[in-house]
């Protein structure tokens, strides 16, 4: 028999209402019945039928007041109170400014007035400066001039998010921190100047790596190049960057064990004191949002052991949820607090029973299990989020978190107190920066070490819903039997549910799949024009014309998307912009076996690219084409000085990508012609002729599977 708290069923309603709110259509309904009829279920299977009826009733009916709720909060957000003509904006930096690693900086700003009129309610939008400055501190009133950042529909797959449908990006042309003296602004201030103090006397002691992890650790900075980003990513140890739940309890976990032999067993100060100062250094890094979100789970477990009281994992993962919708409704459709929860519920309900079927006695191999269920048990129930928003999957993750997590917790730590003596102790700190420089450089070049081995990661096509839908029901299944197992190990059919729940993902994943000969995908971007073509025979190729950073970023994303991680050619021609940013994108996500830009706009080797990748950058020069001519032929490249072009021919389809490209009044059989100039891409399957205009209907793909040829749109988006 299973037993849920009443906060568990409320959190579940809650949560459930405030994600159906970005639906439409009869959605809502369909989630709300289906609600219904689980937790009913739940209730019949109670001894006490009755009194657990009352509890579902009162948990459905926070159902529809949560749904009121995050859809007042979505109407009210940016996109709905910002009109599209906003030049200037006042408000609160509620973050300090970022430098990005790709250039410019950003910082978030809590907006209450726009053109001079005031807002409803105060909404946050992400401030993007064109150039690299650091002088905004949170909790400053600043005045921002410019304009709403443009929008791009979802067209791709894998772009659809729930929630706001439009952009909440503000492109500053100058801004301006207006006269001030609230606590906020003194606190960002004062907190800005100790870390700019830090920052100046570590940059001179530190090398490369270990003085990004202190701007990405300790200082809430970015500094990382996408290249090196990379390696994080593709050892599934990017979380590591992300200052969240990890690093919180690491510092509270520390300060417990410090605070431990100060006071008694009973003495209030060891309960209060690892909580306030793990405040302190939320503080000192103006509170970022994934650390926020930690807190209160922190704050929930303190507050439960200092008024005696005692909640299972579930129950306390419920309050977190509740409180954390109930404050910010529409907070629950950010991915990282999506990941936040997901990897905190792995923890309770996976890595622990999993640790505990392994019972070794020696220390070292007791604390390698603990290390690899923890990973395994954080890992797992994450995985279709990170496939659906990141599109990558990593298996070497298992080896490189247990490696990685200790590694960073202990440079954490040391970052802190050398940080502390660096600003106290300066010679001190000069003797001890060697230490801090070996024990980054051995982590990133380990996590370097493992990124090359053959499937340590791959790209993924983004789950379709139905397939995360499943996911979810299956975890829940998991989670609900291990939260009840003491009475449930008693029934002989216990894990019948959750057989069934892994029958259902199998068999979604299963009728998900799309099977082909050749694939000639369309993705559809702001400038320029994007060809994806993949043959069973002639490899995967991609190919971008006039594209330029914000295109082939937006292209690679959609080509990640459909599960293509390492291309044969990838093809940059035509007349490309900011090209160095183009090849930071690609070698970010993809892993090309070789690379063609045009000579005109590129002099090998290119500036700033590292030495393992500009052994596959080639030059192509004007009028030249790539040709590969195996089971049928690609040639792409420049056909003229500036004009890009891709010939494909396969037994089953023959087609063209140019300006102006026109189907043959001749053709017969299955052919296409994309016009890139128009973006528009006819299709011919035999005698009918279907025309696409691709701003419209979205990415398309052209398949063949042996004689047949169909045109479809990806369902995902």
């Amino acid at each position: 028999m299973i037993r849920l708290r009443l906060v568990t069923l409320a959190a579940l309603a809650v949560v459930s209402g405030a994600l159906s709110a970005a639906a439409s259509g009869i959605t809502p309904i369909l989630a709300f019945l289906f609600l219904a009829v689980l937790e009913i279920l739940y209730a019949l299977q109670t001894r006490h039928v009755r009194l657990n009826l009352v509890r579902v009733i009162i948990a459905l009916s926070l159902f529809w007041a949560a749904f009121a709720m995050t859809g007042r909060a979505l109407r009210s957000s940016a996109p709905g109170q910002l009109p599209a003509d906003t030049s200037a904006v006042t408000g609160i930096t509620t973050t300090p400014s970022i430098m990005q690693s790709t250039g410019g900086t950003s910082l978030e700003v809590s907006v209450s007035t726009a053109n001079e009129m005031p807002l409803q309610r105060p909404v946050t939008i992400t401030v993007q400066i064109p150039d690299r400055r650091s002088s905004y501190p949170a909790g400053e009133q600043v005045q921002v001039l410019g304009r709403i950042g443009a929008f791009s529909p979802p067209l791709n797959p894998g772009e659809q998010r729930l929630g706001s449908s439009q952009t909440d990006v503000f492109l500053a042309q100058d801004i301006q921190i207006l006269p001030g003296n609230s606590v906020m602004s003194w606190w960002g201030r004062l907190t800005k100047r100790v870390r700019d103090l830090v920052e100046i006397r570590a940059r001179p002691l530190l090398n490369y790596r270990a003085f990004g992890f202190l701007e990405e650790l300790l200082l809430h900075r970015k500094l990382f190049e996408p290249v090196d980003r990379q390696i994080f990513s593709m050892t599934g140890t990017s979380h590591l960057l992300a200052i969240s739940g990890l690093h919180l309890s690491l510092i509270f976990s520390v300060i417990s064990v410090l605070v431990g032999s100060m006071f008694s067993e009973k003495n209030t100060g060891k309960i209060v004191a690892p909580l306030a100062a793990t405040f302190v250094y939320l503080a000192f890094i103006d509170f970022p949002l994934s650390a926020d979100r930690a807190f209160v789970m922190l704050f929930v477990l303190t507050a439960t052991r200092l008024f005696g009281g005692h909640l299972s994992k579930l129950a306390t993962l419920s309050w977190a949820a509740l409180i954390m919708t109930l404050l910010d409704p529409v907070s629950v459709f950010d991915i990282g607090l999506q990941l936040s929860f997901a990897s905190i519920a792995g923890l309770f309900f996976i890595s622990e029973p999993l640790a505990r079927c392994f019972r070794p006695r020696h220390p070292l191999t007791r604390g390698l299990i603990s290390s690899l269920s923890a990973t395994v048990g954080a890992s797992v129930p994450t995985a279709a989020l990170v496939m659906s928003t990141f599109h990558i999957v990593a298996p070497i993750a298992l080896v490189a978190n247990i490696i990685a997590i200790p590694a960073v917790s202990l440079l954490l730590m040391s970052l802190l107190a050398w940080s502390a003596v660096l600003v106290l102790l300066r010679p001190v700190a000069i003797l001890l920066a060697p230490i801090i420089n070996g024990i980054s450089a051995i982590l990133v070049d380990c996590l370097g070490f493992l990124s090359r081995f053959p499937m340590s990661h791959r790209n993924v096509s983004a789950p379709r819903p139905l397939l995360l839908a499943s996911l979810t029901l299956f975890f829940g299944v998991v989670i609900l039997t291990m939260d009840n197992w003491t009475r449930l190990r008693r029934v002989h059919y216990s894990m019948v549910p959750a057989a069934m729940a892994g029958l259902l993902v199998l068999l979604t994943w299963s009728f998900g799949t799309v099977s082909f000969d050749t694939r000639v995908t369309f993705p559809v971007v702001d400038n320029g024009n994007v060809i994806l073509i993949q043959s069973k025979t002639m490899g995967t190729w991609l190919c971008l014309f006039d594209t330029n950073a914000k295109a082939g970023n937006r292209a690679v994303r959609a080509v990640a998307a459909l599960g293509v991680n390492a291309p044969d050619v990838v093809l940059v021609a035509g007349s490309p912009t900011d090209l160095p940013e183009q090849l930071d994108a690609v070698f970010g996500l993809l892993s090309p076996r070789q690379v063609y830009v045009p000579a005109a706009d590129a002099s090998i080797p290119i500036a700033g690219l590292l030495p393992r990748f500009q052994s596959i950058v080639s030059p192509l020069g004007s009028g030249k084409m790539v040709t590969i001519d195996l089971g049928g032929s690609i040639r792409a490249g420049n056909t003229t000085a500036s004009s890009p072009s891709v010939q494909v021919v396969t037994p089953a389809l023959t087609g063209e990508a140019s300006a102006n490209a026109v189907l043959s009044p001749s053709a017969q059989g299955f052919n296409f012609a994309y016009d890139t100039s128009a973006g528009i891409v006819r299709v011919l399957t035999g005698s009918s002729t279907a025309t696409f205009s691709l701003k419209q209907t979205g990415c398309i793909s052209v398949f063949t599977r042996g004689s047949r040829c169909w045109v479809a749109s990806d369902s995902r988006r």
